[in-house]
């Protein structure tokens, strides 16, 4: 019995909750035409937000830490000229009851080397929480989403992306 309590004394606490990560509809595709045509021959590139995670969380003076990835994929359409995707999406942080606190847009170029034509790319952030009173991670909501024109959201919701 005394191995077992000194055992259970050294153990560390519980890492604190993180706030869950919810993809935004409608905004996590991407497909950039050059020029004005809809043709497939006129994809530039397209995107898509393939996971977003927080990987931890810290409490520090009552500011919640998250660490977080987000991993773009990148396809270079038939019309890309500049072997470039700038992408850019957003973070907004939220209450559970979808009230949001703060937004952050973050830039990506993501460059097509040699003759590749998929790129898969990792952003590491940090989005800083004030908690409020008797409030853990849990009660947070990270959105992510890609920063679309109102044409390429209409894009989307047209063509079920």
């Amino acid at each position: 019995m005394i191995g077992l309590a000194l055992l259970g004394a050294c153990t560390s606490a519980p890492p604190p909750p993180c706030p869950s990560v919810v993809g935004v509809p409608g905004a996590r595709n991407l497909v950039r035409f050059n020029g004005p045509g809809r043709d497939l021959t006129d994809v530039a590139f397209e995107a898509a937000i393939q996971r977003a995670d927080v990987i931890a969380c810290e409490v520090d003076d009552n500011v919640l830490t998250a660490e977080m990835q987000v991993t773009l994929r990148a396809t270079r359409g038939p019309a890309d000229i500049r072997r470039m995707a700038p992408v850019r999406y957003f973070v907004a942080i939220a209450t559970r009851d979808r009230k949001v606190l703060a937004r952050e847009e973050f830039a990506l170029d993501i460059p097509f080397e040699g003759n590749r034509t998929n790129v898969l790319a990792v952003d590491e952030l940090e989005p800083r929480i004030p908690r409020g009173p008797d409030k853990t991670g849990a009660d947070y909501v990270l959105y992510v989403g890609l920063v679309l024109t109102p044409e390429e959201f209409r894009y989307n919701r047209e063509n079920g992306l």
